[in-house]
């Protein structure tokens, strides 16, 4: 545990603000969660070092995510949780469904062996710790899966960070209709006192880092390398259209981030470029680019970390449309999804990496991708009983929703074949009334059922059952009657900076809240759509992140197309070509992925002889 001191040895901002130093021992492109963590861990070893960003604020896909990362055996409370976890068992998960043959056994045992430790040198040097829980992993049903490997963000309060919170957007929020989890306590929480999720994660590493001596530079993106006949030995940046050159005497890390938001590089890799983003602005490839440019081989080109996505009208991100995350919505009763045929052409309660990554899928025979364009079709029971994005069930439409009193006057009205429609939801609603999917499968899984609608404890007599609408307006009202409260009490822990005691306190109930959800039948996940009106909302292929980079060895170093290590060159997290590919073991699969890296390349670059 670290004290929360603002008194930093370095520094944050523009060039222009803070200068720009003409040497370093490493530089670090890229601000996000592999990015910092690996300025962190150079710095404790004593390295002098820089992190560029390129946009006006740090923290990357993980600053507006959950701020997860999916840690097995990481051995936090789990009496509380009652889970069994080991390495044998995560490594039979990971290698399952054929991935032993395709994923390099070197770096995935380097993560698991890793991981734990990264986990535990984040809550040593940072005012930060983590909060386990319980949450399936993605593919729940398979060997080695297990309930208890994700790790959240506990409370953290921005009062270390001073003045330099601004560098840190707010948490963003998905407004998901269903999660077992009691997030909707936190409804009325602000943001002067406690952060929490991707945030939280961010400003502890930021934080941290400052008071170790890093330097970030925000507004200041790279533009090349710096080489010679030795290696990489520097970077130059641009910012107020200048270009500055910084030698880095150890080496170079690119952590800047995927390519989803480069048209270009999606449509030479991905087939087509995303038609929303669900990350934020600055994922345009420049790691993929300097990389090519020294001979580096690139790895993970064809992968990403798929995602459903819905545009909000009006829902922006500093500028520019960002999309919502499609999540637990996808799993409730009474709905389906079609594509522009009015067919079904997945599980709908798929985790969201698997269903986004069918969305995606190119038709062979006409070139096309028949899904990338889908709707969630619904009926009345669905939107009184469970609203959307957090909307209050029964309430005023909105206008991202089109209804009708008929499917086919619905079908017409999104430009979807009403022939196709009217044939799947007469083939769907007699199975599902049964809570069965003979076509896809649905409810099959745990983690299938984790997000459907079950009321362990009071079944058909719980208030969310029986007066959904006046439950949910009931629970806003409670969040933020009591937001102001929970902020200073939350607030409060996060400077006391006790990550056990908090574990102590909350694990265990929560832990008792959430397991009998595993025990969720069918018929949560299941239900005719067949009560006018209906509704159709449209949802759109995207990805959290693209995976490809270039190809790296167990400490992060950049190879070559030969194999050889480039010297002087580094790179984690979604600039890195995913040492697991494109699978996504479960919440948090991507950001822990980036901080074990992170931590690894930015421990491994601290070391390096400076005439290496």
């Amino acid at each position: 545990m670290v004290s929360s001191s603002t008194q930093n040895s370095g520094s944050i901002g523009t060039v222009s603000q803070k200068g720009i130093p003409q040497e370093v021992d490493v530089a670090i492109v890229g601000s996000g969660g592999a990015g910092l963590m690996a300025a962190l861990t150079a710095a404790k070893e004593g390295a002098r070092v820089l992190v560029v960003e390129s946009r006006e604020i740090v923290g990357g896909a993980t600053g507006i995510s959950a701020g997860a990362a999916w840690i097995p055996n990481h051995g936090f409370s789990t009496k509380a949780l009652k889970i069994n976890d080991d390495l044998d068992q995560a490594r039979r998960y990971i290698y399952g469904q054929g991935r032993d043959q395709i994923l390099d056994h070197d770096l995935v045992e380097k993560f698991l062996q890793t991981g734990p430790h990264v986990a535990r040198f984040i809550e040593e040097h940072t005012p930060f710790g983590w909060i386990p829980t319980i949450w399936p992993d993605y593919r729940s049903d398979i060997d080695g899966a297990s309930v208890g490997r994700a790790l959240f963000p506990g409370p953290y309060s921005p009062a270390g960070l001073g003045e330099d919170a601004k560098f840190v957007r707010p948490a963003l929020t998905t407004g998901m209709a269903k999660n077992p989890l009691p997030f909707w306590l936190l409804g009325g929480i602000g943001i002067d006192d406690v952060w929490l999720a991707g945030p939280a994660l961010i400003g502890a590493l930021l934080e941290a880092g400052l008071r170790n001596g890093i330097d970030v530079r925000v507004e200041t993106p790279a533009t090349r390398l710096v080489t010679d006949e030795s290696g990489v030995r520097g970077i130059v940046v641009q910012a107020d259209d200048v270009e500055h050159t910084v030698r880095a005497t150890r080496g170079v890390l690119l952590a800047s981030g995927g390519f989803e938001s480069s048209t270009e590089i999606t449509t030479t890799y991905l087939d087509a470029p995303f038609g929303v983003q669900v990350s934020p602005q600055g994922h345009d490839g420049i790691a993929v680019q300097l990389a090519q440019e020294v001979g580096a081989a690139l790895t993970g080109m064809e992968d990403a970390w798929w995602m459903p996505g819905v545009q909000l009208p009006g829902e922006e991100l500093e500028g520019r449309p960002l999309a919502r995350v499609f999540l637990g919505e996808r799993a409730l009763p009474h709905s389906i999804m079609v594509n522009n045929k009015g067919e079904r052409f997945a599980n709908e309660a798929l985790p969201y990496d698997q269903f986004g990554q069918i969305m995606r899928e190119v038709d062979p025979e006409t070139g096309t991708m028949p899904n990338v364009t889908a709707w969630l079709i619904f009926d009345q029971n669905y939107w009184t009983k469970y609203g959307i994005f957090g909307i209050t069930p029964g309430a005023e439409v909105p206008d991202c929703l089109h209804r009708a009193d008929t499917l086919s006057e619905l079908a017409s009205k999104i430009g979807v074949d009403e022939v196709g429609l009217l044939r799947t939801v007469d083939r769907f609603n007699p199975e599902a009334a049964r809570a069965r999917d003979p076509q896809f499968h649905r409810g099959d899984t745990v983690f299938d059922r984790y997000f459907g609608a079950f009321y362990p404890r009071l079944g058909k007599n719980s208030p969310d059952a029986r007066f959904p609408a006046a439950t949910a307006k009931a629970r806003k009202g409670i969040a933020a009657a009591i937001g102001p409260i929970v902020s200073k009490l939350a607030g409060r822990v996060a400077k006391n900076n006790d990550p056990e005691r908090v574990r102590s306190l909350v694990v265990g109930p929560l832990a008792k809240i959430i397991r009998p959800v595993l025990e969720s039948p069918k018929s949560s996940v299941l239900g005719p759509v067949d009560t006018a009106p209906y509704y159709a909302l449209e949802v759109q292929a995207s990805a959290l992140g693209t995976v490809g980079g270039p190809k790296t060895d167990t400490a992060g170093r950049a190879l070559d197309t030969e194999g050889n290590i480039i010297a002087g060159l580094y790179a984690a997290g979604n600039s890195g070509g995913a040492p697991t590919k494109g699978f996504y073991g479960g919440a948090g699969g991507t950001i822990s992925l980036g901080l074990v890296f992170g931590y690894l390349a930015g421990r491994e670059a601290a070391s390096r002889r400076n005439d290496a």
